[in-house]
């Protein structure tokens, strides 16, 4: 389902919203995806979704520069790591971090592992000896211990649209052409399980209805569980 095409079977909820031209598209959009990001939190906390093919993006080919380890911790070395040349989109969070299905070599034939700026200076500074390339979000950049990593391959619940300059990059590893990189933010697909859709949908025309025409809530958002089991 396209986001437009969501956007559309929320404004078909009432005639306020289907007839309403000061209430804008990417207005609902930005409900929807609070909603659903709400919803797939809880249900991740539960350590569900995982497996979803729905709910993650694919960056095939994530592009990477050097830059020295101080950067995003308090290591007075010179030891380098990789830096993502471009911010990424908000990943979104639960109990158990955030939302990252994998990093990978470009290949698929390296798995990083995560970690944090600190813990990966601490292994430096104790010398503890490890075979694992690590990952970790620091500012919206990612991370990798291997500091000659050129590409990466990143899999994550983005909770923004991810910009076509970071899906379909100019790099050597040529990432498949899912999307056409000039279609319209609203003709792109929106992730998300589709048990969970309706219980999206339902929460989004409640807040939209609250929200624009205080319109007192129904029951709706207590019947979300019921909708999404």
């Amino acid at each position: 389902m396209t986001q437009r095409e969501i956007i559309s079977q929320v404004r078909s909820m009432h005639k306020l919203l289907s007839s309403d031209n000061t209430l804008n598209d990417r207005s609902i959009l930005a409900e929807l995806k609070t909603s659903r990001s709400l919803l797939i939190k809880r249900d991740t906390d539960k350590r569900k979704l995982f497996q979803s093919a729905e709910l993650f993006t694919n960056i095939d080919c994530l592009e990477m520069e050097k830059v020295p380890l101080a950067e995003c911790c308090e290591y007075t070395s010179d030891k380098e790591i990789a830096k993502s040349k471009h911010k990424l989109p908000k990943i979104g969070e639960g109990l158990f971090g955030l939302l990252v299905q994998q990093v990978a070599s470009v290949d698929g034939m390296v798995k990083f592992k995560e970690s944090t700026p600190m813990r990966y200076a601490n292994i430096l500074k104790l010398n503890l000896p490890t075979n694992n390339v690590f990952f970790w979000i620091y500012n919206n950049h990612l991370y990798v211990t291997n500091p000659n990593t050129r590409n990466v391959r990143v899999s994550a619940f983005f909770e923004e649209d991810v910009p076509n300059k970071i899906l379909y990059p100019d790099c050597d590893c040529k990432p498949s052409m899912i999307e056409d990189p000039c279609m319209s933010e609203l003709d792109k697909q929106f992730k998300c399980p589709g048990y969970l859709v309706e219980a999206v949908k339902s929460l989004t025309y409640e807040k939209l209805m609250k929200t624009y025409y205080n319109t007192p809530l129904d029951k709706t958002s207590n019947q979300l569980d019921e909708q999404s089991r």
